[in-house]
């Protein structure tokens, strides 16, 4: 196994590299003590990035985990809303409310999942609270040793797919603990290495599971379809797992609560976070700003100032538990993203259609088709919540577990290999990450709530972490369209 490069070390040299010729002599000759602490730090990197056996890949995993609760009570923040949400309906199943009215918005299945912490934690919140927590925990824990593990069988470094790991997690922070969508990217990831171990039908079945718990997971399921044997096997996995789950929610719950997370979806409105209220919340801050009327007030016979901003936009927590945005241009842009979710559904399923006419298809194209799938649904949708993010981790780390064993060239080209591909996708993955974080819940009183500087800084926060994640979400899909029409193209040629 080739020694893992620092990651220090590569990004100082891409850095220098692109400095004018004079910075680059300036930099060449520093001083000696500089020369000193580069050599002492590299070969301590070196030692310390390289995960040789399970005791150092804990180490960091605990290490890690122990800077996101130490940030989390440092900076006092709270994100534990959702699980007194999900404490006070499964406490209303437990008393006698029927499954019918217990979480529409959430696919059935999630009823049973969130029993297991509901009764762990003797359905006190509490316990509740401490069982949810610790049981997310485990499943990361699981997940990190899982890559690990995975990587090891199959002789490559896992230095790279760990640690993209244990850093995605940091980037997301606490709130990966607190929602369930930490199950579905899970699946997620399981379902893209199971196709690298020929594992056809498990593949279908993680995807048909993830699809059951929370929908947005069935639009992977083309791509696990990777040969002619994954067709049929993958298919079977996917439909056997999707329809065993459907069928015991209609029988414990009905048609009506079968179908009702697709209904509560199509009825939301623009929340605040989403792409397409973008605009509405760039031209609230611009009236905030500049819509303010000052008030002389008397109060006991004295004189005050008083500043109100008489702002056209609304911005209030809906029936649907999310903050929305209401005023001028809001329908419009509510009526584009369902377009743009239309138009997002007719790309992907062309460039499935393209992928699936080829004869040679790999994991590989599969695990980048099934981020590009992921981003196209949170770019187009009307609602964005910081979760969602969570979706991209394990197609990501999937894909750097796969491309480090199987450096060919398919999807990716002939100019760029796929472990390159895959860690740029992850360097990108990372970054919105940690904007998202910074929008939810650092600064997102400043988004919701005029704090004067702190809600420019806030908004604009937001508008960078859009205008970001739509540039990316384009040239995954290019990129896409370029290596498949090339690929056809070699193929029919004599």
């Amino acid at each position: 196994m080739r020694p893992f490069q620092p990651v220090l070390h590569r990004w100082r040299d891409s850095v220098v590299q692109r400095l004018p010729r004079r910075w680059q002599d300036a930099l060449s000759g520093l001083p000696p003590q500089w020369q000193r602490f580069r050599n002492w730090l590299e070969p301590l990197l070196r030692r310390w990035l390289v995960l040789p056996n399970g005791r150092r890949a804990a180490a960091w995993w605990f290490g890690s985990r122990a800077v996101i609760f130490g940030l989390w009570a440092a900076f006092g923040l709270h994100s534990q809303g959702d699980i007194r949400y999900y404490w006070e309906n499964i406490d209303a199943l437990f008393h006698g409310q029927s499954a019918a009215a217990t979480m529409p918005e959430y696919p059935t299945p999630l009823l049973a999942v969130l029993t297991v912490p509901y009764v762990l934690g003797f359905g006190e919140l509490m316990g509740f609270r401490i069982a949810f927590i610790g049981l997310f925990i485990l499943t990361d824990a699981l997940m990190t040793l899982g890559l690990w593990k995975t990587a090891r069988r199959y002789g490559t470094n896992p230095a790279p797919t760990v640690g993209f790991w244990l850093a995605f997690i940091i980037a997301i922070g606490p709130i990966s603990y607190m929602r369930l969508d930490l199950l579905t990217a899970v699946l997620s990831a399981a379902a893209l290495i199971t196709l690298l171990r020929q594992q056809r039908v498990v593949s279908g079945a993680m995807i048909g599971g993830g699809a059951a718990l929370k929908l947005w997971p069935a639009l992977l399921w083309p791509a696990s379809l990777v040969d002619r044997k994954a067709v049929f096997r993958a298919t079977a996995g996917f439909l056997g797992a999707g329809a065993a789950l459907a069928g015991i929610s209609w029988w414990a719950a009905g048609w009506d609560r079968l179908i009702s997370p697709l209904t509560w979806q199509s009825d939301r409105g623009l929340q605040i976070e989403s792409i397409w209220a973008t605009p509405a919340m760039v031209a609230r801050l611009f009236s905030q700003l500049f819509t303010q009327t000052t008030y002389q007030v008397s109060v006991s016979g004295n004189a005050y100032q008083a500043t109100v901003s008489e702002n056209a936009y609304s911005v209030a927590v809906s029936q649907y538990n999310a903050f929305e945005i209401h005023g001028p241009g809001t329908d419009l842009f509510t009526s584009l993203s369902s377009v743009a979710t239309l138009a997002g559904g007719l790309t992907m399923l062309a460039l499935y259609i393209g992928w699936l006419r080829r004869r040679q298809r790999t994991p590989i194209e599969a695990g980048t088709l099934m981020i590009i799938a992921t981003l196209i649904m949170i770019v187009t949708n009307k609602t964005f919540s910081p979760q969602y993010m969570i979706w991209l981790g394990g197609p990501v780390a999937g894909l750097l577990t796969i491309s480090a064993r199987n450096p060919d060239t398919g999807l990716t080209g002939a100019n760029v290999t796929p472990l390159h591909l895959a860690r740029q996708i992850a360097l990108w993955t990372l970054s919105l990450t940690v904007l998202t974080q910074l929008i939810y819940p650092i600064c997102y009183d400043w988004l919701i709530f005029w704090q004067g500087g702190l809600t420019v800084i806030a908004t604009l926060l937001l508008a960078l972490r859009n205008v970001l994640i739509c540039y990316f979400t384009v040239r995954l899909i290019l990129f896409a369209r370029r290596s498949i029409v090339s690929r056809q193209s070699l193929e029919i040629s004599p």
